[in-house]
């Protein structure tokens, strides 16, 4: 359509390679075909071309320029997350892996959910109960609309926010600064969820056994300060009417403390704990509050780019009232990080234009260390049962899953490995084969 309408030259033909090439792949081609409307095989034919684009990618990245790579999958994102939402409604999936969970007196189905920033709006809830998610966070939400981080593709043929895929690795890069609708579309939707499904809001209640089944769904929200208000008091605003406003719907809340890609706002160094603890206080004031009105006492985490050292950290947060932790987020320190050099190269083109933070697989180990660092605090602190540790950063498997297990932390969140994963033969069972792999291979032997 662009080039039709009168766009020549060297980057219209870029772009008309980049879309033969999306075609081939299959992701733009998924989020035209779930646009069309559906039938009850629209789920499978939609996860099949994000299977065929999984094979395609290291010869698509070897084929195209890095702007070209990047442009078709910042293009196609959008419209395949939104073929996702759509699909939920086609046909049944198996009913879900339950481990009979209950951390922050909550009751969850298993262990394992998405990470902020996979479900920006509340769209993909569906989505991720009929998969078999143990739970799901919407957001990063914001206090008003915000485009996030907008680039020019294609010597201006197209403009929008940026993420790239690492083929060899598996790994990922985003830029999206954060695009939201705003706070009150979310809830929305998270509300109509609740209602479709019979899903309400759990009261927080320790010492409990785990519940079963579709109710055991915690819905949490994830919420940051505007990136666009450039005054500290203006961005808490934001966040605490945020909060107030997630209160009543959210079964715990996560603050984002950490996006790669956005100004926090306030200062570096010992300045910055200082107001790190009047947010967060602020925040836990807001909760507190509309407990002792008669609300519910949600559960509020930090999710962190680092912990530094993490018993300082855990104590620090616990004593503000916080719940637990959740590390990491994408990181930026780039040469830090072991790549295949296709993708060294490709991460070079890509942080040279757009910056942003490296997630998936590579990050694992580090991301590994440190939840095993802060669930030591959390036992040498006794806070064992009261401070929740989340692990996320490069979980793709079920090996994955045992290890983050093994680090001690109660629950663990994916994005770039639930997408992969969603590329691999069966994906209506990823949640059962990767957080119950004998469970799994049990059914399996029976059906053979």
């Amino acid at each position: 359509e662009v080039c039709a309408a009168g766009h020549h030259g060297e980057a219209a033909h870029m772009l008309r390679r980049t879309a033969s090439a999306c075609a081939a792949g299959g992701v733009l081609a998924a989020g035209a075909y779930a646009a069309q409307g559906g039938d009850e095989g629209r789920r499978s034919v939609l996860l099949g071309l994000a299977r065929a684009d999984e094979q395609l990618r290291p010869a698509l990245a070897a084929l195209l320029p890095a702007e070209a790579f990047v442009a078709l999958y910042s293009a196609s994102r959008t419209p395949f997350l939104g073929a996702l939402a759509a699909s939920a409604g086609c046909g049944a999936l198996p009913s879900a892996p339950s481990i009979g969970l209950r951390a922050m007196g909550l009751s969850f189905r298993n262990d394992l959910g998405n990470a902020a920033g996979l479900d920006k709006d509340g769209t993909l809830l569906d989505f991720n109960y009929a998969l078999g998610a143990g739970y799901a966070v919407v957001g990063t939400v914001l206090s008003d609309p915000h485009s996030g981080n907008l680039f020019d593709f294609l010597g201006g043929l197209w403009r929008g926010n940026a993420w790239t895929p690492l083929p060899s690795s598996g790994g990922a890069l985003n830029s999206l600064g954060l695009p939201s609708k705003g706070v009150e579309p979310a809830l929305r939707n998270i509300a109509a969820f609740r209602e479709r499904h019979g899903v309400p809001p759990q009261r927080a209640e320790h010492g409990r056994p785990a519940g079963d089944g579709g109710a055991s769904f915690p819905v949490g929200v994830s919420i940051m300060g505007h990136p666009a208000h450039g005054d500290p008091a203006d961005k808490l605003e934001g966040v605490l009417r945020c909060v107030r406003l997630c209160l009543p719907l959210a079964d715990f809340i996560e603050i984002n403390e950490s996006c790669p890609n956005v100004h926090h706002g306030g200062s570096h160094g010992g300045d910055a704990t200082a107001e790190l603890r009047k947010r967060l206080e602020a925040i836990v004031a807001e909760r507190d509050a509309a407990a002792r009105g008669g609300g519910r006492r949600v559960p509020l985490l930090v999710k962190l780019g680092d912990l530094g050292e993490a018993e300082g950290t855990v104590r620090f947060l616990s004593r503000l009232g916080i719940d637990g932790v959740v590390a990491l987020n994408t990181q930026k320190d780039y040469a830090s990080f072991e790549l295949p050099p296709a993708d060294r190269a490709l991460l070079d083109s890509y942080t040279a234009r757009y910056g942003g933070g490296l997630s998936g697989p590579p990050i694992l180990d580090r991301s590994s260390a440190q939840a095993a660092a802060a669930q030591a605090a959390v036992r040498e602190l006794g806070l064992a049962g009261r401070f929740v540790v989340v692990h996320v950063g490069g979980v793709q498997s079920a090996a994955d899953v045992q290890r983050s297990r093994a680090t001690g932390a109660e629950l663990r969140q994916w994005y770039t490995g639930l997408m992969h994963g969603l590329a691999r033969p069966e994906p209506d069972l990823l949640y059962e084969r990767v957080t119950a792999p004998e469970r799994h291979q049990r059914l399996r032997a029976a059906m053979r």
